[in-house]
């Protein structure tokens, strides 16, 4: 059977038992058989039929709480749902003689247990131990809370304390049946009714920390450098080189072959295309997506270059942007179309500004401290937050592979900076950090790209990637469907500096490659947008974000502005 029926039939199970903890909470509340009442009356006590009730209410709010964990296939969702509807199948025959309501959770049960191979996903080891000592430590804190709550108010219960009273008062209550104590005064009736809702409290919190998702194993520095070294061989996806920064996880097919991936919350998002020979890349995706679906993960694919190999084993595409490639042998400052570049070189020029190309390390040895201001004056004025992920920062520069081109004057000012990651497979450079002062030369940043695509192919690069213009849909497959997002885009205001962007890069005249996300599951594509836009923001509270967006915006002077976004 393949991966997708395999998560369809979890998440049909999912829904179904979504469904039966509903119908068996509100059926509890609200459904009721004269006739089967005075029949099963005759059999069994009262205070048994009421417990059968409450046992109801508790097996469906179980089966509520696991349904999530089942629709993932967590194994130990799938042994504590079985043990909720073997419950609850007992419930219902003792609070109402429900027979279709039992046969129905017998029937869930049974196809649970016969599609059992596809709930094997393991919850979080830790989470787990946590868990299953909070279950412990609930039930001795909900015996402890009971017995010295009843000694504690003995002068307010009749009758008086008795340790096995005091035990029977506890399991009569958590049963919701009356207690095995009258209470006297009201401070000791809030104490009968409050000992359910803890031991109830307690175990939910224990369930829910059994059915974390697992928790990806974040690669050491060995990993790292074991990766670098295939990339240095088969790194072909433009952001290639950004797996040993961004991502915190690595999975590795065989010595060749890596996915460099990150999860948040219960997606799994893989940085570009896998690192592999280019004839195992296609096995190194369907080992991945196994890998993801064994962990109950969404498999996503980031900025993929190519769309049709995983349009073929069935990915859903979400076009995110276009990348702008330049080929360097036929680069250069000629024509109209280029004039504006050709004159932010020249204006460079007369100020005596010089370009200089060196290893990321030997610049921070130079100019740590200009590159640190212009970075911070760079994000300081209304840019955002320094994003992550597949996109680098000040740290990438530590690595001696990265190229850094810096822009100064003949006092030695820092005016602008810019850094290229190599991308071996393809003789190719591609565009991380692009930051210049706000009071610096206008156009150095136009002039100091022209100056690197030179650079590159002096040292034999054949082509620079600029980096993705996000939302700008040229390039992409050009059906009515992407038509449509782009008027969507298009259309929508805070996407004006993508737009603003897409023109900056346009003055090089590049060819635009469409970049999208592939994503294993067509229903999973909300979440795993979500995952995509909390993978790029930088660690911090929720609070903060809230007191970021309603803060006010400084306005930016307009005088000596620049046309264009260098």
């Amino acid at each position: 059977m393949r991966t997708s029926d395999g998560r369809w039939i979890r998440r049909f199970f999912g829904g179904l038992l979504a469904i039966i903890g509903c119908f068996d909470v509100i059926g509890s509340l609200t459904a009721h058989h004269p006739l089967r009442s005075q029949v099963l009356e005759s059999l069994l006590p009262a205070d048994v039929s009421f417990g059968g009730r409450t046992g109801t209410v508790i097996a469906g709010l179980a089966l509520l709480l696991l349904a999530f964990g089942v629709a993932r296939g967590r194994r130990a969702a799938w042994q504590l749902t079985m043990i909720a509807l073997v419950a609850s199948v007992i419930f219902h025959v003792v609070k109402d003689l429900d027979i279709e309501e039992a046969a129905l959770a017998a029937w869930v049960a049974g196809g649970l247990w016969w599609m059992r191979r596809h709930f094997r996903a393991a919850s979080d080891v830790a989470s787990m131990r946590r868990g299953v000592a909070i279950l412990f430590a609930g039930v001795l804190l909900a015996a402890a809370y009971g017995i010295a709550g009843v000694w504690l108010l003995r002068t307010e219960l009749r009758p008086g304390f008795e340790l096995p009273r005091a035990v029977l008062n506890l399991v009569r209550s958590l049963a919701q049946q009356s207690a095995a104590y009258d209470a006297l005064t009201d401070r000791a009736a809030w104490f009968l009714g409050s000992l359910p809702w803890i031991a109830y409290g307690l175990v939910m919190l224990g369930l829910l920390l059994l059915l974390r998702p697992v928790v990806a194993p974040a690669a050491g520095a060995a990993e790292r450098e074991r990766l670098r070294a295939v990339i240095e061989r088969w790194g072909w996806n433009p952001i290639s080189h950004l797996a040993l920064d961004g991502p915190l996880s690595h999975f590795w097919i065989d010595d060749e072959s890596c996915i460099a991936y990150r999860v948040r919350g219960t997606s799994a998002i893989a940085l570009g295309d896998p690192i592999a020979p280019p004839d195992r890349r296609e096995e190194s995706v369907q080992r991945f997506v196994r890998y993801c679906d064994e962990q109950g993960w969404n498999c996503a694919f980031y900025a993929i270059a190519e769309a049709g190999p995983y349009r073929a084993q069935g990915f859903t595409l979400v076009p995110i942007g276009s990348d702008a490639i330049v080929s360097t042998a036929g680069f250069d400052l000629k024509g109209r179309r280029r004039a504006s570049i050709r004159y932010a070189v020249r204006h460079c020029e007369r100020l005596g500004l010089t370009f200089r190309f060196i290893s990321g390390p030997d610049a921070l040895a130079s100019h740590a401290q200009q590159i640190s201001e212009v970075s911070g004056a760079w994000l300081g004025g209304g840019k955002g937050p320094e994003l992550g992920f597949s996109l680098g920062g000040l740290t990438t520069l530590r690595d001696p592979d990265v190229t850094v081109g810096l822009a100064l004057d003949p006092g030695g000012v820092l005016h602008g900076f810019v850094s290229w990651l190599p991308v071996p497979a393809r003789k190719a450079w591609t565009l991380d950090l692009m930051r210049r002062r706000p009071d610096g030369v206008p156009g150095v940043m136009e002039a100091l790209i022209a100056a690197s695509i030179q650079e590159a192919a002096a040292r034999g690069i054949g082509e620079v990637s600029l980096g993705l213009a996000p939302l700008s849909l040229e390039g992409a497959s050009g059906d009515r469907a992407y038509r449509a997002l782009k008027d969507v885009y298009a259309g929508i205001d805070r996407f004006r500096r993508s737009r603003s962007l897409r023109h900056f890069k346009a003055k090089f005249l590049p060819e635009w490659q469409g970049r999208y996300v592939a994503v294993s599951s067509a229903p999973a594509v909300p979440e795993v947008l979500l995952a995509l836009l909390l993978v790029h923001l930088p660690p911090t509270s929720w609070l903060a974000l809230r007191l970021r967006a309603l803060a006010p915006r400084r306005r930016r002077p307009q005088s000596h502005r620049w046309v264009g976004a260098g």
